[in-house]
């Protein structure tokens, strides 16, 4: 694993915020980003499209496409329209295709930055030809098609439609078909199979109507696991952030943000006290130790109580949450720990320096790494931390 986000030395970071209303910071490795990337270029033999939507999964969009570019990716994929012109302002001139398509979408303003768009009706290619009119362009596009997601893909029962539409719209020199892509729903290389087949259905049936695309289909997880999902492209999102698409194989895969904040205040309770809404929990006699971070910051009320409690490193040593995790606070039993207020918490971190990782936090309150780091909230400040 490469040793980037280690290098990073919590007792140096700053504990400022954006807002000054919390000493919470998440420290963002954009080493390991750039690490991430180029192993899993190297893993899938594939160009690569760096997936830096939800502002590059809550950890800084700008400089998490930044740091993926210089690990080798050669275009940038991201949800919505304002989220690649966010990309353009920062002066990033790489492709960029958005492929979330809305009634309000700013159309107009995508295509005059160069971002490329993921039509998936005919309505929706005439607001993009309409835009590249108006202003005098070739507007670029990529179609998706479903081929077993059952979400925003075309319907199969529309694709010649569209592919015509794409055809004559390509023949007036206002629009540039360059791909026609899919999400794969499965998770194992035998759920691959029939998506691949329909989007090669797809692909001939855009040869018949004129269109000559490239082929895309594998997120993370698949481009890991089956190499025939790699295609002509591959498009990361997650293991860039450093979570492994099969924890049971890892690729060695760099953590990329560390969590940290500071204990507010400390206090000694006897056996028998209960802590938090609810009274839920009831303690031995021990130390408590307030953080200020809450659900509002991202920490689940399911990471505490009900014998699936979370560990934080309070002094280098693992402590529990306990009692109900509030909006803004959380409390951390640290038993006998000579703890005092403005002691520095790991909330999350690197594994090889025994703080909670990732894996931990998914594992604790039941669901997947990339949701930890997207909830984590606004008052927490992302810094660049190495």
């Amino acid at each position: 694993m490469p040793a980037v986000l280690s290098e990073i030395d919590p007792a140096a970071l700053p504990m400022a915020t954006a807002t000054g209303s919390s000493p919470s910071i998440v420290a963002v490795s954009t080493a390991a980003i750039q690490a991430n990337t180029s192993r899993m270029r190297e893993v899938c033999a594939a160009p690569v499209m760096a997936v830096v939507k939800a502002g590059g999964f809550g950890l800084g969009a700008v400089r998490a496409a930044r740091a993926a570019l210089a690990g080798g990716a050669t275009e940038l994929g991201v949800a919505t329209c304002a989220e690649g012109i966010e990309l353009r302002r920062a002066g990033i001139d790489a492709p960029i295709l958005a492929w979330m398509l809305h009634d309000d979408a700013p159309v107009r303003a995508a295509v005059a930055a160069g971002v490329r768009l993921s039509p998936t009706s005919v309505p929706q290619l005439g607001r993009i030809v309409a835009a590249a009119g108006a202003l005098g362009v070739a507007a670029e596009v990529e179609i998706e098609v479903e081929t077993g997601m059952n979400r925003s893909g075309t319907p199969r029962a529309d694709w010649a439609r569209l592919f015509e539409a794409a055809a004559t719209a390509s023949a007036s020199g206002l629009l540039q078909v360059v791909g026609v892509w899919t999400h794969l729903s499965g998770t194992s290389p035998a759920q691959f199979t029939a998506p691949l087949a329909h989007l090669d259905d797809a692909v001939a049936l855009a040869g018949a109507a004129g269109l000559r695309v490239r082929r895309h289909a594998a997120a993370s997880l698949p481009a890991a696991v089956d190499p025939r999902t790699h295609l002509d492209l591959v498009r990361l999102g997650a293991s860039l952030f450093g979570v492994e698409p099969t924890p049971e194989r890892p690729l060695g895969l760099a953590p990329v943000a560390r969590w940290q904040t500071r204990v507010s205040q400390t206090r000694d309770v006897c056996a028998g006290e209960s802590v938090g809404y609810g009274q839920t929990t009831i303690t031995s006699a021990t130390r408590l130790a307030l953080i200020p971070v809450g659900y509002a910051d991202g920490i689940s009320r399911r990471s505490s109580g009900g014998g699936r409690a979370m560990t934080v490193t309070v002094g280098g040593r693992r402590c529990p949450l306990i009692g109900a995790v509030s909006m803004d606070q959380s409390v951390v039993d640290v038993g006998d720990a000579p703890v005092t207020a403005g002691d520095r918490v790991i909330l999350l971190g690197d594994p090889a320096r025994g703080e909670p990782s990732l894996a931990e936090w998914s594992s604790a309150v039941g669901t997947i790494p990339q949701e930890v780091l997207t909830a984590i909230g606004p008052r927490v400040a992302r810094v660049v931390g190495a």
